[in-house]
């Protein structure tokens, strides 16, 4: 019972995180249908995708960069091919953006593994620069939703949601690095329940929303799986071994310059009343990064399984 809770409360700290990035770093503020409702669904959402992603971190012991990228895609597809349709949308980028580009490079790569693995250093400075830089990014997407109608917060608004976030985003992480000091061995009754809810959501729900991702979802989760499959005999710690250690409690402060960074920048451009179409930057760089990637992945757990044989 103690290891079930244990794991629990590290799929619903690794859900939380996979949220901010995902979405409140997305959306940069609250929407008028934004409810206390809302929310928990969606955070439960998030870790049932949370744990499919954690358990296959576990299953094909990831230890290299190229597997998380394939996991972290996963991970991106669930959300955005099953969860929500958008995947489906302006094919082909729509397979990059935002499964690849968003959820398996912003959320997984910086959130879930360059964040933790620079906090686990205990270096104020390491600390300080990924979170100004992460704040600069998201200061500048932030005032792109200035130019949709209606959709411009202020100062204070931005501030409020960009602090209280966080500042639930530093107890995830320190819940999820409290929990990572116990192995994630979630049982076979948990994996498929967990596939259960997401198939039954797909067959009713997803395909005929989209119904071309009946054939599309499984060709990109398979790949994923497929290469996933070849790396597991890859030699290193996995991560979800070697992502643990003591963090001091100031370093999870130093997190705080994220918004802060986020507010200064916001600020800036609301004196300068700049109306910037910066989500176009993010799109031109991470689709065509997201591409590259999954398929620079692919090709090394290729090469990866040609060097074992």
């Amino acid at each position: 019972m103690k290891a079930f809770f244990i794991q629990l409360l590290r799929v619903l700290a690794v859900g939380y995180l996979l949220i901010y990035f995902s979405e409140h770093l997305f959306w940069a503020q609250i929407r008028p249908d934004d409810s206390l409702a809302n929310w928990l669904s969606t955070w439960l959402a998030y870790s049932l995708a949370a744990f499919v992603f954690l358990t296959l971190l576990s299953v094909f012991k990831v230890a290299s960069k190229w597997a998380l990228f394939l996991a972290a895609a996963v991970f991106g597809w669930l959300v955005e091919g099953v969860i929500v349709q958008t995947t489906y949308e302006q094919l082909p980028l729509s397979i990059s953006f935002t499964g690849l580009a968003w959820h398996a490079l912003i959320s997984v790569m910086l959130g879930w593994y360059a964040i933790p693995k620079l906090l686990l250093q205990n270096s104020p400075f390491a600390t300080l620069r990924v979170a100004g830089l992460t704040g600069l990014g998201y200061g500048l997407w932030a005032i792109y939703w200035w130019v949709e109608e209606g959709q411009a917060s202020s100062i204070a608004e931005f501030a409020t949601f960009s602090f209280l976030s966080t500042g639930v985003l530093i107890f995830a992480y320190w819940l999820n690095n409290l929990a990572s000091k116990h192995p994630f061995a979630p049982s076979r009754l948990a994996i498929g329940l967990n596939l259960l809810a997401f198939l039954l959501f797909f067959v009713f729900v997803t395909v005929p929303a989209a119904p071309v991702a009946l054939f599309l979802l499984p060709i990109l989760l398979g790949s994923a799986i497929w290469g996933l499959w070849k790396t597991r005999q890859t030699p290193g710690e996995p991560f979800l071994e070697s992502l643990t250690g003591t963090i001091r409690w100031w370093n999870y402060l130093l997190l705080l310059l994220l918004p802060l960074s986020a507010v200064a920048v916001y600020s800036l451009a609301w004196a300068l009343d700049l109306r910037l179409y910066t989500n176009w930057v993010l799109y031109i760089i991470t689709t065509p990064l997201g591409f590259g990637l999954f398929g620079y992945s692919l090709y090394q757990a290729w090469r990866a399984k040609t060097t074992l044989s």
